[in-house]
């Protein structure tokens, strides 16, 4: 493995790098590459997917430089400001340390987790950073780490800060008391909760905040179960089309028309969008027909849609084409996939148009790829999910090796193995991805072969 791909494979967390550092003889030369990932963040989608802080764990393990990297990364973790992306991946680094008896950098955990509480709720909050999302991170890691007795600091800290500016509620999130129950059990948590309600105030101030987030949600579950009319939704469209992101604008609106909605309503709607001239509006207004619901006209309009300039227009039309089967699809797809290739999203169009004779022009689209971007990864594991190829294995064998979405490449691991070209090579790589679920796959698979000799 060369130097490059070896940077491109931890990158991406793929189990060929941490092969590569158990057999490789020269393992320094990735000495500088293990150690700049670790610097920088190399996360795709840190959300749905977490970090890869215990896969870098595992790479430094195998490089055999635990003691030169902890300082190095401490030092990185503790400046005062540090990007999300980074800190988080940072966090898992050093719990995995710490969990490994390292107690530098477990003091550095507290050390931080001090920092953010001395700041008597004034912390600090733009795109990149959140300090109080942080903060949470830090404290969450620490209940792994030390127990209930952490838990029972960060309520009090917290409930402290409440009591002295009760609006400063930005300052936690109760996806932490989430995770806290999942760890401690919700019995203990209420009962800490109830047993020390009068005896601390801090106890006490957090507690009812809690409680009152929880009638909050209620209400506005309340509010979220009341019809969006097409009039509100068609008015509210127009206002959002002229944001920077219009489609984060509409996103809950979106959801709640789907919700209620009528099929005359469906109908009202999709004919309001042949009359409408924005493009962006007509693709805000589009978008319900995206989440499994069909158009309910005839698709021709859509067909010309998916040609258009606007890219959003273009993403949604194809994805509401791609539930319906129809030779006028599958001829778009095979147009645009020759004339603009993957990046035209026209992978989506064949989800239900396939043709065995398609396979010819998706093996060499992807074999020119240098990357392979997350809707293509997601495209293909979708229409090999779906049916049999014992040629499909280079076009498999790109996307598991090019893509960036762990889940992804945990799909195509999955269709691998269903189209019987899942070799021991990959299948011994997966047992040390950056995906849980592909090292618990990987597992299975290994016992299940060895049972059948």
């Amino acid at each position: 493995m060369t130097e490059k791909e070896f940077e491109q494979a931890i990158k991406r967390g793929l189990g060929s790098a941490i092969v590569e550092l158990k057999k490789c003889e020269d393992k320094m030369k990735y000495y500088n590459i293990v150690l700049s990932c670790c610097l920088h963040d190399i996360t795709f989608e840190r959300i749905m997917e977490g970090t890869k802080g215990s896969y870098l764990y595992s790479a430094i393990c195998e490089l055999g430089v635990k003691n030169n990297f902890e300082q190095i990364l401490i030092d990185k973790f503790s400046l005062s400001h540090c990007a999300n992306g980074l800190f988080f991946q940072l966090i898992d680094i050093l719990y995995c340390y710490a969990n490994d008896g390292n107690s530098l950098s477990k003091d550095a955990l507290y050390k931080k987790y001090d920092f953010f509480a001395s700041k008597n709720g004034k912390l600090l909050k733009n795109k990149t950073l959140d300090e109080s999302e942080q903060w949470d991170e830090v404290a969450v890691n620490l209940f792994y780490l030390d127990g209930f007795s952490v838990f029972k600091r960060y309520v009090v800290d917290i409930g402290k800060i409440l009591n002295k500016n009760p609006h400063n509620e930005d300052i936690f999130d109760e996806w932490v008391m989430v995770r806290a129950e999942n760890f401690f059990g919700e019995k203990r948590i209420k009962n800490f909760f109830e047993t020390n309600y009068e005896k601390s105030i801090y106890v006490k101030t957090l507690y009812d905040v809690l409680k009152a987030r929880k009638l909050l949600d209620e209400q506005e579950q309340e509010k979220k179960m009341k019809k969006i009319t097409v009039e509100n939704f068609v008015e509210i469209a127009k206002g959002a089309a002229s944001d920077k992101q219009p489609y984060h604008k509409m996103y809950k609106i979106i959801f709640g028309f789907l919700r209620n909605a009528s099929d005359s309503d469906f109908l009202e709607l999709a004919n309001v969008i042949l009359a409408e001239e924005n493009e962006t509006v007509k693709f805000l207004l589009l978008k319900p027909f995206s989440y499994n619901r069909p158009f309910p006209l005839e698709i021709t309009p859509l067909l010309q849609y998916a040609q258009s300039n606007n890219t959003s227009l273009v993403q949604t039309a194809i994805k509401c084409l791609g539930n319906f089967k129809d030779e006028r699809i599958h001829d778009l797809a095979i147009m645009l996939l020759k004339t603009k290739g993957l990046n035209s999203f026209a992978l989506g169009l064949i989800k239900e148009n396939y043709k065995k004779s398609d396979e010819n022009i998706i093996n060499s689209l992807i074999k020119k790829a240098t990357s392979i971007l997350h809707h293509v990864q997601s495209d293909i594991a979708w229409i090999y999910r779906h049916r049999r190829s014992s040629n499909i294995l280079p076009t498999l064998l790109k996307v598991y090796k090019k893509g960036n979405c762990t889940y992804c490449r945990y799909d195509i691991i999955k269709i691998m193995y269903s189209c019987k070209v899942l070799s021991d090579e990959i299948l011994e790589e997966c047992l040390y991805d950056s995906n849980s679920d592909t090292r618990s796959l990987a597992k299975q698979l290994i016992a299940k072969n060895q049972r059948q000799y």
